[in-house]
């Protein structure tokens, strides 16, 4: 029976940018290289259609494996209901 390593990633913290109004991803970035350089397994970056207006996550995405080189990137948006 094989284990798998735990793996852990971290949220980016666009939604806590867009309430101080910053949109810039320069910080976004910065975070991202610090969680791989710590050793972190991944990022993610979430989405709502309800929430406050952010930066879009497949252009962040996108910009943190231009600038990492191992992380693993990923959306972390809510489901919305079905009726």
């Amino acid at each position: 029976m094989s284990v798998e390593s735990l793996r852990i990633g971290l949220q980016l913290p666009a939604r806590e940018q867009a309430i101080k109004g910053n949109y810039a991803a320069a910080p976004l970035l910065d975070f991202a290289r610090q969680a791989e350089a710590l050793g972190f397994d991944s990022v993610w970056t979430g989405d709502s259609l309800t929430a406050r207006p952010r930066l879009d996550p497949l252009v962040v995405l996108s910009a943190v494996t231009a600038v990492t080189h191992r992380i693993t990137v990923g959306t972390a948006a809510p489901d919305s209901p079905q009726s």
